[in-house]
């Protein structure tokens, strides 16, 4: 019989993959970018690292990137590093992206109706613990 429980996704092992790789790489100095990544785990592109790294973020692992050089991902070895990453990279796009989402509802809410312009974290705030 075939157990399911035992099997993997493709997404499964690169998350794995990417996660062993960057276990050695804690602190900004260590940092090691996508596309060396890929090359090390035989992919051609970086595409499947960066979703990798999206989700592995999502499940909680406290994997930053660093937009000076040395470029590239790199586990926290400090609070410091999390604050500056938090309020450098992760504030400003959240920031932006519901600015643009409140625009477009006001936008949609004008052209189509008050209902066409509702919040949009209204129907999201339990997901988000908000």
């Amino acid at each position: 019989m075939y157990d399911h429980r035992n099997t993997q996704t493709a997404a499964d092992t690169i998350h794995e993959a990417v996660l062993n790789i960057l276990r050695s790489r804690i602190g900004a100095h260590r940092a090691i970018q996508a596309r060396e990544i890929a090359r090390r785990l035989n992919h051609k592109s970086d595409r499947a690292v960066r979703e990798a790294v999206r989700q592995l973020r999502r499940d909680g692992h406290l994997i930053l990137s660093s937009i000076s050089p040395p470029y590239g991902y790199f586990f926290a070895a400090t609070e410091t590093e999390w604050i500056e990453f938090r309020d450098r990279n992760l504030r400003p796009r959240a920031i932006d992206i519901l600015q643009t989402a409140r625009a477009m509802g006001e936008a949609a809410e004008h052209r189509y109706g008050e209902t066409a312009g509702i919040n949009l974290l209204q129907e999201q705030q339990l997901d988000l613990g908000l």
